[in-house]
């Protein structure tokens, strides 16, 4: 029998009673997307839909997508396989930062999507050869 979690949060000065079975249910505002994926060679697109992000970069340079997340959002992308390339991470929405560059293995950022006006926010970087360039 599937467990069956039930939070609340303020919605327009309401209190809203969310019911779910899912990862992506809401707790304390902010939306419960855990685990872990992995994003092979020559995959551009980022997926939002876990946690924590492995990549695997292929032989060339690669032009990463990362697309909005949902308000609260926080999610690490590390540089699991460096396969001779650079990832240049640019998402759909950021405040701070224009790219972030994931060039050898260990490289790693956490970001938080800040709302759909802010959108990503750089939390944390890690082993980046060189700062995310910033806006």
């Amino acid at each position: 029998m599937p467990v069956t979690k039930v939070t609340s949060r303020w919605v327009s000065g309401n209190l809203q009673f969310i019911k779910s079975t899912d990862a992506s249910a809401i707790v304390g505002g902010i939306p419960a997307i855990s685990g872990s994926t992995t994003s092979i060679a020559d995959a551009l697109a980022i997926p939002v839909t876990h946690r924590y992000v492995a990549k695997t970069t292929g032989a060339d340079a690669e032009a990463l997508t990362l697309a909005d997340g949902a308000p609260g959002q926080m999610l690490t992308l590390v540089l699991a396989v460096d396969g001779g390339g650079a990832g240049t991470l640019t998402p759909s929405r950021k405040t701070g930062f224009l790219t972030i560059v994931f060039d050898d293995a260990g490289d790693s950022a956490t970001l938080q999507y800040a709302d759909d006006t802010l959108g990503w926010l750089l939390i944390n970087a890690g082993g980046l050869a060189a700062a995310p360039v910033v806006s």
